[in-house]
């Protein structure tokens, strides 16, 4: 929760708290709220990262090997999230060397040595 209201300070918000809240029951850690960092898995970090992300409402959600350290069934839940995202109208751009989440993409941009190989 500290590291979610950390990046609310910038936003501006009267509503810290529950704005953070909201974020980590979005990704599935409502309940660790209280959790220091060093409590937290990998896997459960990572998702602190993307609820930090969208705790400040972004147009656009940038993301690296976001499911790296999950296990398949956070996996799906984090992709289902982010296709909701962008239902809602935030552009979600994701890094992956995972060719069964990025198979899910709207649109792929394939990249060797730097360079755009397909689109």
């Amino acid at each position: 929760l500290i590291q979610c209201r950390a990046s609310l300070i910038y936003g501006g918000s009267g509503h810290r708290h529950k704005r953070a809240m909201e974020a980590l029951e979005r990704v599935g850690l409502g309940a660790r709220a209280k959790h220091k960092p060093t409590e937290l898995s990998g896997g459960e970090q990572q998702r602190v990262a993307i609820a930090r992300a969208l705790v400040n409402n972004p147009a656009l959600l940038l993301t690296d090997e976001p499911t790296g350290n999950l296990d398949s069934k956070t996996t799906a839940e984090i992709v289902s999230m982010f296709r909701q995202l962008n239902q809602e109208g935030i552009t979600v751009v994701m890094v992956t060397h995972e060719a069964d989440i990025a198979s899910q993409a709207q649109r792929i941009i394939r990249l060797h040595d730097g360079e755009i190989v397909s689109q």
